[in-house]
Formats: structure tokens, sequence, C-alpha cells
């Protein structure tokens, strides 16, 4: 296995140590276990998003570049959304950058292993979001 998927793996460790030690988290850092998989999550898909800036300047670039800065705003915006509200646009968001990607890169062979890494990782951050919503949510 490549570095990148060793990385990628380990990327989803945090969301479900928050899931599994929500108790913990709440009393130990007296921060809701909600709001820090909010904040990671935030977090992560703001690199997400820089991974799709290009430094080109031709137009599949600049739309490459407009929609990374898109998606990191989103990002951004959930912090101060209800954590209902965040969750469900924080998955979606994980899924636009992941079409996003399959969209401008996909025509190339030397990027699938990498889309289909992106393809698991993205679902089985989409699933915990959706466990979290569940747990804190409903």
């Amino acid at each position: 296995m490549r570095t990148k998927h060793y990385l990628g793996y380990l990327g989803l460790i945090p969301f479900i140590l928050t899931i599994a030690f929500a108790a913990y988290i709440d009393e130990l850092l007296n921060i809701p276990a909600v709001k820090v998989f909010i904040f990671y999550s935030a977090i992560i898909l703001s690199f997400i998003a820089g991974t799709l800036w290009r430094k080109l300047n031709d137009k599949t670039s600049i739309k490459l570049q407009i929609l990374s800065n898109i998606f990191s705003l989103l990002a951004f915006l959930t912090l101060f959304l209800p954590n209902y509200i965040a969750l469900v646009i924080l998955a979606k968001v994980y899924l636009l950058a992941l079409l996003c990607e399959y969209h401008f890169d996909h025509s190339d062979p030397k990027n699938h292993p990498y889309l289909n890494l992106r393809m698991h990782l993205t679902a089985l951050v989409v699933v915990l979001h959706i466990i979290a919503f569940v747990i804190w949510c409903i």
C-alpha cells in the first residue's frame, strides 16, 4: 500500500474516535463531541478542496479553483450552523468534491487508483457522517 493510502485511512481515525469516545470528549474537553466531529470534518473537507486546485490558467483549472474555494467556504460555513444541518451539508459536499474529481480527472488512466481510493474514503466518511447524525441529531 502506498503512503497516500495509509495517510488517507489514518485520516479516518479522528472521525471514528470522536464517535466512539463521545462521552469522554464531552467531559474532557468540555466541547460537545459532535462539534469536534464537525470541526475535524470541515478541516479535512477544506484540505480535499485544496487538492482540486490546479496551477494552470486554462478553463478547466479555473473552474476547479472556483469550486475548490466554494467547497472550502461551505466547510467553514458549517461551523456556524446547527449540528444536524452541518453534518448533512458536509456529507453532501464530500460527495460533490468526489464528483468533481471524477468529472475532471477520470479520463486519464493514471488517476484511476487515486480516484478509487477517494471513492472508498469518501464512502466511509459519508457513512460516518450518517452515523454521527443518527447518534447526535435524532
